[in-house]
């Protein structure tokens, strides 16, 4: 007899032909579900007719002994017998609660130890057969100093970081353990120390030896070649903050400092207290206030911090104060009374300390710390009453009326000289008269400014345009204002006006004490000057280099394109069509520089042009 047939079974000879009248009913079949092609088991999808060749990946273990197989002629078919045949049991039902257990140790650095070099720790690998994950637990020990326990995840671990998962050669397996003593799992050195019985027993039925269980591992201490305590910083040294903590916790140094910017703006002279922590290295600055000083209560200048001697910015990200080496700190040894200590940029001058401070420099240094000494009180020379700057608030003759006048009047303007020019302006291309300017800098010459000149109430501003890697900001060199003119006095009304300004070029007119000479001006301040006739002005021989440069070789291109243009074929074109051809080949020819050119070569006005001579001009 055959076996049971379908889908989803393997195919095999057949004693009896598949013909009608000639099928067989298997009396010991047991399942008669529907067949069909696709299925799902444990979550996984099938194709059960590829299955028909195919032994399933999730049951690779399909029995616990061999099938006996019935010589029955040539047909060699499987016996159809349940009680000859063995009990199918899938992988995921036989390993299921199978775990091999493996003992490690694990050599870990100790860079914060001095007299401890490596030190091992004790690991659990659990390796789950039923789906190849591991996990790693690590053994509790007290005082350890480590968070213990589970140390990795149960998953499956990859040989490389970098590897597919659908890769099932890529990842650790159960052969890994018997071939080496040690296994690298993500970068970490596992030295593999044993096993429990069922593990040896599970690797010795299916005939894999223990090759790489067992053996030694080295102990811990000072003499690890690939460890150097003399890399160690001070301060990162076992037991040495420690140590600074107990000998000098609650002991601070306290100095007498005073501040003195008096000669700044609104500078003050200012009283601090200085206090160091011995303990951490620390340094805070105090406030200290007189009575009836008026200041708001702000006891602290600087928080208590490790200070640098000399301030050149903040550190990287990720870069604590433990990682810079002690010497770039404000120590005890740089604080001495009768120096500058430099706190962010402010000198404080330490005049004075208290009794533990001496006799801690007595104690350690062996020198005493210099007397007090408070510098003496400067005869400070209060100014005379004087006119006071611009305020900036209104124009300079509201500003000064309001300090001779208790009651200000008002000063005159002319209101139609306002609304006829109001938009009048005049600009130049200005830099500064080297050869004038008293107190030039070295990269001044290079400098060029913008003057504007605004004819509805005289004033001028300057604008310097921003230039890259100049060492200048750019901007507003001068906000808009009246300018006096050169070596007139406070009070006088002499301002500069638009005779000062509309001179010959080049020309110096001074400009609140700096010497701008105008090197050239704008098209509109050329009409203003010129009265409109803005083609005298212009070259002829640069409007016709800029053609061209436009054309390049193909002049004769522009001379057979004239010559398209000519309708009446007489030699001449209309201003019309001349403009439009001039645009066709890009000259970039501004509105002055065309009527230039239509002046000359159009002198009678009559509305065309002989190209013969524009061609030959421009040979």
């Amino acid at each position: 007899m055959a076996a049971e047939e379908g889908l989803n079974t393997p195919a095999v000879s057949r004693a009896i032909p598949f013909l009608p009248g000639m099928s067989y009913s298997n009396p010991a079949r047991a399942r008669h579900a529907k067949s069909h092609i696709f299925e799902f088991k444990v979550g996984v999808g099938r194709n059960l007719t590829a299955m028909a060749t195919e032994v399933d990946p999730l049951e690779r273990v399909v029995t616990t002994g061999s099938l006996s197989r019935r010589g029955t002629g040539a047909g060699g078919a499987f016996s159809t017998d349940p009680a000859q045949q063995e009990k199918f049991v899938p992988s995921y039902v036989g390993l299921d609660g199978k775990v091999l257990r493996f003992l490690a140790v694990m050599s870990d650095s100790v860079p914060e130890s001095m007299h401890e070099g490596l030190r091992n720790r004790s690991f659990a690998i659990l390796y789950y057969l039923v789906d190849d994950s591991m996990q790693i637990i690590e053994q509790r020990q007290e005082n350890s100093g480590y968070v213990q326990g589970v140390f990795m995840k149960r998953h499956r671990v990859p040989r490389t970081v970098s590897v597919s998962a659908g890769d099932d050669g890529d990842f650790v397996s159960l052969h890994d353990f018997a071939e080496t003593q040690e296994l690298v799992i993500y970068g970490r050195v596992f030295r593999i120390t044993g096993c429990n019985e069922f593990t040896a027993e599970f690797y010795k039925s299916n005939g894999i030896p223990l090759s790489g269980v067992g053996g030694s591992h080295p102990s811990t201490g000072v003499g690890a070649p690939d460890f150097d305590t003399a890399r160690l910083k001070p301060n990162q040294r076992a037991g040495h903050k420690r140590a600074k903590f107990l000998k000098y916790n609650n002991k601070v140094l306290r100095f007498y400092a005073l501040w003195d910017d008096r000669k700044s703006m609104f500078g003050d002279k200012r009283h601090y207290v200085v206090n160091f922590y011995l303990a951490d290295d620390a340094l805070e600055v105090l406030e200290r206030y007189g009575a009836n000083e008026g200041r708001d209560p702000y006891p602290k200048l600087v928080k208590k911090s490790k200070i640098p001697k000399k301030f050149v910015g903040l550190n990287v990200l990720g870069v604590s104060e433990d990682d810079v080496s002690d010497s770039v700190y404000i120590r005890d040894a740089d604080l001495v009374v009768g120096n500058y200590v430099e706190i962010y940029g402010r000198k404080l001058y330490l005049y004075d300390c208290d009794s533990f401070t001496r006799s801690y420099y007595e104690s350690v240094y062996n020198s005493s710390q210099p007397d007090a000494c408070p510098p003496p009180e400067e005869l400070i020379e209060y100014p005379q009453q004087i006119e006071p700057p611009y305020t900036g608030y209104g124009t300079e003759e509201d500003s000064i009326a309001s300090f001779y006048r208790l009651v200000p009047k008002a000063p005159s303007f002319d209101a139609l000289k306002q609304e006829e020019l109001d938009k009048i302006i005049f600009r130049w291309k200005a830099k500064f008269d080297m050869d004038k300017m008293g107190h030039a800098g070295p990269d001044d010459s290079k400098r060029r400014f913008v003057v504007s000149f605004f004819m509805s109430d005289s004033t001028v501003a300057v604008y310097e345009p921003p230039v890259s890697n100049s060492g200048f900001i750019g901007g507003k060199f001068l906000e808009r204002q009246k300018v006096r003119r050169q070596g007139s006095g406070r009070h006088e009304s002499l301002y500069l006006t638009e005779h000062d300004m509309l001179v010959d070029l080049p020309a110096t007119v001074w400009i609140n004490g700096y010497p701008m000479m105008l090197l050239e001006c704008d098209r509109f301040t050329l009409r203003y000057r010129n009265k409109g006739n803005i083609a005298s002005l212009l070259s002829l021989d640069t409007v016709h280099e800029k053609i061209r440069a436009a054309v390049g070789d193909s002049v004769e291109g522009l001379h057979q394109a004239l010559k398209d243009i000519d309708y009446k074929q007489n030699g001449e074109v209309y201003l019309d069509n001349f403009v439009q051809l001039l645009d066709r080949y890009d000259t970039q020819l501004d509105e002055d520089e065309l009527l230039a050119l239509v002046q000359h070569w159009d002198a009678d006005r009559s509305g065309v042009i002989k190209y013969g001579p524009f061609v030959a001009a421009l040979g």
